[in-house]
Formats: C-alpha cells, structure tokens, sequence
C-alpha cells in the first residue's frame, strides 16, 4: 500500500499482508522453524516492521490508523495517564497520533498472525 489515506477495508486487507508477509520472512530467517520464527517475529522484527511503516510516519495516516485499528486503545498497556499528560504538555496533542497508531498497528498485526492458517497450523 502506497498512499497515505486509505479506507477501512484497505488498512484491514494490509494488516492482513503484513502479518502474512511478516510471518513468512520470520520462518525464511529461521529456517522454518515456527517456534523460532515467532520468538523473532515478537523480539523485534514487528516492531522494527510497525516502525518503519509509512502509515505510522505520516500524521494523516495516523489518524486513519486509530480510526480503522480494533485497538486503538493498545496504547494505554504502555502509557499511564502521567505519561500521556507529558507528552501532551511537551509535544501537544498531535504528539500522541504516532504513538497511538503505533501500538494499535502492532496489536492488530499480532491479532492477524494468530489468524493466519500456517500460524495456526505450526501450533497445533
């Protein structure tokens, strides 16, 4: 996805992508191996991936991502109040949009890696 608006159903079908994509790269880097492919997939490739994600760099984006994510709310397991209120106070409230997007991102991409059916199947 190149663009930074996008609709409901795009930023679903992407988070989608990513985690199918992610989870294939994550067994190619440990030679299909499941186990090690989600240790790596949850000590950092996610989040180098959820990082380095254009809809997280941009601000407009942002706001999609908080609109559309099932967990914009992700967030606050990271942030307490006092920490949300600094932000605030020293980057106002357009400070907190990447952050939220962030971790709503990352939540729904784990959502969808345990959905996917080789994750599935690898576990059971």
């Amino acid at each position: 996805m190149n663009s930074v608006g996008f609709t409901s159903y795009e930023y679903h079908q992407e988070i989608k992508d990513l985690a199918s994509d992610l989870y294939d790269e994550a067994l190619a880097r440990n030679d299909n191996d499941h186990d090690l492919a989600e240790d790596a997939i949850f000590e950092g490739m996610l989040s180098e991936l959820v990082d380095g994600h254009q809809w997280i760099i941009y601000t407009y984006s942002n706001e999609l991502v908080a609109r559309f994510s099932d967990n914009s709310e992700a967030y606050r397991d990271c942030y307490d109040n006092e920490s949300i209120g600094q932000i605030v106070t020293d980057k106002g409230l357009e400070g907190m949009k990447p952050i939220i997007a962030y971790f709503a991102m990352e939540y729904d991409i784990s959502e969808a890696l345990h959905e996917l059916e080789s994750f599935k199947e690898a576990v059971a």
